[in-house]
């Protein structure tokens, strides 16, 4: 028992400093990749310290009744049904989770969805398929899954060059590549799961949806070029309004440089 008390202890005090210590300075806005990656071995650390507590807990009320049953020991009640009361937790956890899962990618699914009425081409780039539809907003949008899709509007196709587009392109690509919807889908979960006045739910969520911005920005920028996509963003943020493009795109020109030569674009984003 003092093992699996010691274990909530320290996953309680993980959830209270960890995003005090990680939001700490800008050095996640020049490592996003650094940055996502502490985030969430802060998450599965305090997941497993959780765990091991409900083992520890489950092991202690197990001996005790085996030294109750053989007349060595008293007193194991309470631990045994602490016991089941942990695993009850635990299972109605793991169904919150199962049940919330799900109507968050039927959602996701269901904003998507209205697009393929208006869908003009789908084109196989071996990688994922490249669909174009007609709309007058500025829209590139990655959807992962068995069959992954990155989705193409017309009027953002139209308004940057054509170098610009695939800069846009390689930065979808990326968060196919590097499972950033599987990432976003575990930070909304773990900011449902917490009540509110955790602030660790929403510190994680807010963290990872800025963190794979920036994460495939950079990917993008190694690949196209930093001069390149950084245009496009600026573009893109003086069309649409939108100061959050442009804090991209400044920061890209300020933590990246083209002195070093781009990488070359992937194969199914060359267009």
């Amino acid at each position: 028992m003092p093992t699996a008390i010691g274990c909530l202890v320290a996953a309680a005090l993980l959830m209270v400093l960890a995003p005090w210590l990680l939001a700490r300075g800008n050095w996640q806005v020049a490592r996003p990749r650094l940055a996502l990656g502490a985030w969430f071995t802060a998450l599965f650390t305090g997941l497993a310290l959780v765990a091991a507590a409900l083992v520890g807990t489950v092991l202690a009320a197990t001996s005790l009744a085996v030294a109750a049953d053989s007349g060595r020991a008293g007193g194991g009640a309470l631990v045994t049904v602490v016991a089941w009361v942990s695993l009850t937790g635990a299972g109605a956890f793991i169904g919150l989770v199962s049940g919330l899962s799900q109507p968050l990618v039927d959602s996701y699914r269901r904003s998507l969805r209205r697009l393929s009425p208006v869908a003009t081409a789908r084109e196989d780039r071996g990688a994922f398929t490249l669909v174009r539809f007609n709309s007058e907003e500025f829209l590139a949008v990655a959807v992962p899954g068995r069959r992954p899709e990155i989705l193409l509007s017309s009027a953002l196709e139209a308004h940057l060059t054509p170098e610009q587009l695939r800069a846009v392109l390689a930065h979808e690509y990326a968060h196919l590549r590097h499972r950033h919807g599987l990432a976003v889908r575990i930070a909304e979960l773990n900011a449902l799961c917490l009540p509110r006045w955790v602030p660790a739910g929403n510190a994680l969520r807010r963290a990872t949806l800025l963190l794979v911005e920036l994460a495939a920005d950079d990917v993008a920028a190694g690949q196209a070029g930093a001069r390149t996509l950084a245009g496009a963003l600026s573009r893109i943020g003086q069309a649409t309004h939108d100061p959050g493009l442009e804090l991209r795109a400044a920061r890209l020109q300020a933590f990246r440089s083209d002195a070093t030569q781009p990488c070359g674009l992937p194969l199914p984003v060359r267009i």
